[in-house]
This record gives C-alpha cells, structure tokens and sequence, in this order.
C-alpha cells in the first residue's frame, strides 16, 4: 500500500512538471498561430507531441533514443518555422518565439547528457549544435562538463584546444588545455601532434604579422624573443613527445605534414625533427626513409647518401625493403633503380638479417610487379637459409622465381616432407616429368597419415592415369588408411556418373557420403540420381532420409 501511494505520489508530481513545461508552451505556439507559421491543428499536433516526448523523458526507465527523438523533432521544427517565416516575410516576431525552440533543445541536450555523461558521440553532438547556433557560453560549458566526465577521450581535448586557437583566438588557454589533456594522455600520439601544430603555427602567425609591420615601417611594435620566433617552444613539444610516444610510420609523418605546410622558412625546424629522432632512434629505418625523402627534393645524390647510410646502420632486410620500395616510388627521380638495388644487396646480402619471412613476399611482389627481377631470387636464397622451414617461401620461390622447378622441389620436400601443399606441388611436377616414378611415390606416401589432405587429388591421379576400375579399388584401399573426406567421395561418385555404368555402385557411394555426412545436400542428389536411374529404390532412400534428416531440414529439401 505505502509503496502505491509513493509511486502515485510521483506520478501526480511528473505530470504536474509536465504541464507546466506546455503550458509554459502556449504562448509560442499561439503567437505561431497569430502569424500563420503554424495552422490551429499544427498547434495542437505540436502541443501533443512535446507532452508525449516530455512523459517519455521523465518516466522511471528513460531512454537515450526518446531524447535523441525529442531532439530531431526540435530541429526539424525549428528549420520548418524558419523556413516559413522566410516565405512569408514575417518580420514582427518576438524573441521568444525566435529563440525559446533553441533553448528548448539546450534543454532537451543537458537533460540526456546528465544522465548518458560517458557518452562521446552524443558529446559531440552538443558541441556541433552549440557551434551552429553560435551558443559560445553553452560550448565553453558544454566543453568544461564533456572533459570532466570523459579525460581520457583525445578528440574532445583537441575540439576544445581549436575551439580556443581558431574561434576564441586565445593561444594560452588553447596551449593550458593540451598540457592538461597530455596530463590523462601523455602517450597519444595525435595530441603530441596537434600540439606541435599549435606551436608551430602560432610562430608562423606571429612573423607573419612582423614582415607586415615592418613594411608598413612600424618598427615600435612589441615583437617575440628570438628564441620563440625559431620554433624554440614547438622544438620542446617535439623532444617531449619523442620521450612520451614510440616514433612509427604512423607517428612521423604528423609533425613532417605540419612543418611540410608552412608558408615561412621551416627547414631548420625539419633539421632539428630528423637529428632529434635520428639521436633516438637511430635503428628505425622508417626515420631514414624519410629524411631522403625530405633531402631529394633539392639534392638527390645526398638522398642516395643518406639511403647508403641507413643500408650499413641498420644491416637487416626490414630495412632494405623499405629502402628498395622507396626507391620504387621514386624511379623517375631516382635514375636506373635496379643497377641501385643490386649495388645495395651485394653490399651487405651476407649479413641481412630476415626477421619476417613475410616482408620477403611483399617485397618480392612489388618488385615483380615494377620488372625489378634482377638478384630477387638471391634475397629469396638467404631467406630460406634463415627460415628453411617457411613453406610460403618455399612456393613462391618454386611459381615465380625458379629456374629449376623440380630441384627447388625436391630441396623444398626435404626441408618439409610431411607437409600436403609441398608433396602435391611435387607429385604435380612428378606426373609430368617422370610418370613412373609419380605413381609409386604416390603410393608410398598416401597410406601416411599426413597425406589424408591428398586424397581427393590422388584419387583424381590414378582415375585420369589409370582409369575408373583402378579408381574404385584405390578407394577400397584408402578406406583402410584414412577416414574419407566429403570432397573424395563426391569426385568419386562424380566420376561412376560420368564413365561408370553400374547404378549399385553408385548407390554404395551415395550410402558411404550420407552416412559419413548427413547433410541434405546430400541425401537430394541421392534421391534425384534414383529418380532417374533407379526408380526402385527411392522409397527405401526417402525413409532413410526421414530418419537421418530434422522435420526442418526435410521441409527445406521438399
């Protein structure tokens, strides 16, 4: 009872705050009404659509989809208002009809947000909104309140550092927010960066507004110390962010890009970038790339140096790819890129360290693919004295680089003779080099349990060498070592139906593969091979596959 009573009590209170929310209403909409924005049954529409969205915010269990709802509503009705007070040149409007929908959808924003305070996108959301409607007290606000609740999110630190630089033109409050957001996010990369930018960009403003002023003759005008002028504080941030943040591929480049779109001299900051990363990571050969990338614009034989350089630093092949696919890249500037290649690879091919057979294939695709052959196949020798055992090497070698394909196979299955893919590569040359000794190697090697992946093929093998008879008694035989896959029973049954003419054996096979794998698939191309060839048996198969078969799968198949 006391519980009842409680629980009314409050709903009497929720709909006393909900009509005085619509009654607070009318007005607008009457003076709506008055001006002929709105008809008398839009009013009402709107009127009870605003009461229904008001209980749906205010209900015990609340929804972030009602006042996502409610919002949308607010703002296609705000822009239908405008809309027709723009065509019918309505010019008397009152202030509160003008701004109480914006405020309302303020409202609406605040309210969810209170509840959903860890919620990005919708954080997101309010601050567009704010910045649409040029509320800059709700965006300060609405970004005091979104940082607080979420210190962790870097978007939103950066959004509200740009909002200071680009809006409120204040670089100090811009610059205190990027070092309160490195104080939760020290190791973001992105944050390091935009920092950067900020410095950088703030200096480039600032000598900008010096050569103006100095060719207006106004030499009284307070300009920065020298130091801050030379990107001193934007040389800090970046020595900071080398001791926050691993420099990588995806790292450098953001601060390059920044000093890159500098409209003012910005070699010496550049310098300073590639000598300050180089002291610290001098065994990144993305770091060396990079700088012969920077230098090749204005000296090519230094880039070439510098590539020389990184080659005998760091001798391994992780390097080396990302010199040749730079080189790859820059082949016009470049000259003959692949007299250069070789000259890098002789230099050092017997020390070349291969971490990751895989960087090997990529390499050697994108040399193919730019008709850079020449000394592939000797980086591929050292590859697989490092990594004998890596069948990806083994088969790229044996398609694309070999020039004796059955001795590379052979070495190829001695350093791998139990793997399936080898053996069938093998016993494929095998069939047409040698046919004899094709077949009694594939009779040795099918009784052995690595060899089960081969059934398929071998049965193939012995149907399309020997024939249909031989066929069937290798499946006899391979019955007794291996468990049959589906795909051999199948190609087997594939093959009575093309040459065979004996119907029983056809339907043995067809028991052998519904038995060992019920699917209905199966059990339909049985019944449509007795359809047609053995009308007889039809009815025992379709009991059979009443049995086998859910009353699902047999509804599907019927």
């Amino acid at each position: 009872w006391y519980q009842r009573r409680v629980r009314v009590q409050k709903e009497k209170k929720m709909a006393e705050v909900v009509q005085s929310h619509i009654e607070e209403m009318l007005p607008e909409v009457y003076e709506l009404q008055q001006l002929g924005i709105l008809s008398s049954v839009e009013g009402k529409s709107v009127i009870k659509t605003r009461t229904d969205f008001e209980y749906k915010m205010r209900r015990r269990i609340s929804k972030k989809q009602d006042f996502l709802r409610f919002i949308d509503y607010e703002l296609k009705l705000e822009k239908l208002k405008q809309s027709r007070i723009l065509q019918l040149g309505v010019n008397d409007v009152s202030e509160g009809v003008r701004y109480r929908s914006l405020q309302r959808i303020h409202f609406i924003f605040q309210k969810c947000l209170r509840k959903y305070k860890n919620d990005v996108p919708l954080w997101i959301r309010y601050i567009k909104y704010c910045k649409q409607v040029s509320s800059s007290r709700s965006l300060g606000l609405a970004f005091v309140e979104a940082l607080k609740h979420n210190p962790g999110c870097v978007q939103l630190w950066i959004m509200s550092a740009k909002n200071e630089m680009e809006v409120n033109k204040n670089v100090s409050a811009a610059r205190s927010i990027f070092l309160q957001a490195l104080k939760f996010n020290s190791e973001s990369a992105e944050l390091w960066t935009e920092y950067f930018r900020l410095e950088v960009l703030h200096v480039e403003k600032l000598q900008k507004r010096r050569q103006i002023m100095n060719a207006c003759d106004k030499p009284n005008v307070p300009a920065a110390t020298d130091d801050f002028m030379n990107f001193k504080t934007a040389k800090i941030v970046f020595r900071n962010a080398l001791s926050s943040i691993n420099l990588d591929s995806y790292t450098l480049p953001g601060f390059i890009d920044v000093v890159n779109k500098l409209e003012i001299n910005g070699e010496d900051l550049m310098k300073f970038l590639f000598e300050t990363a180089l002291k610290q990571f001098p065994d990144s050969s993305f770091l060396w790339v990079s700088l012969a990338e920077y230098v090749m614009s204005k000296d090519v034989a230094k880039a070439k140096s510098i590539l020389q350089t990184a080659y005998t630093t760091i001798p391994t092949f992780e390097c080396l790819k990302d010199i040749v696919m730079f080189m790859i890249t820059f082949t016009g500037k470049l000259g003959d890129v692949q007299t250069m290649i070789i000259d890098f690879m002789y230099q050092g091919l017997d020390k070349l360290s291969i971490g990751n057979p895989d960087t090997v294939i990529h390499l050697g695709d994108k040399m193919i693919a730019n008709n850079l052959t020449g000394f592939l196949s000797e980086i591929f020798e050292v590859a697989l004295k490092q990594h004998p055992r890596d069948k990806a090497l083994w088969l790229y070698k044996i398609h694309n680089l070999s020039n004796d394909p059955s001795k590379d196979l052979e070495n190829a299955l001695a350093a791998l003779p139990n793997d399936p893919d080898i053996l069938l590569e093998y016993l494929t040359s095998l069939s047409f080099t040698d046919p004899a000794k094709c077949k009694v190697k594939w009779e040795e090697v099918i009784k052995e349990s690595f060899a089960a992946p081969l059934i398929t093929q071998f049965l193939q093998y012995i149907y399309l060498s020997s024939g249909l008879k031989d066929a069937r008694k290798a499946f006899q035989d391979i019955q007794k070592w291996h468990a049959v896959p589906e795909k051999a029973i199948a190609a087997l049954l594939n093959y009575e139906m093309v040459d065979g003419t004996s119907a029983e054996q056809v339907c043995y096979l067809f028991t052998i593969l519904t038995t060992n794998f019920n699917k209905a698939e199966n059990w339909k191309n049985y019944l449509d091979f007795c359809q047609k060839s053995c009308p007889e048996q039809i009815s025992s198969v379709l009991w059979k596959c009443r049995n086998s078969l859910t009353e699902t799968q047999i509804a599907n198949l019927f």
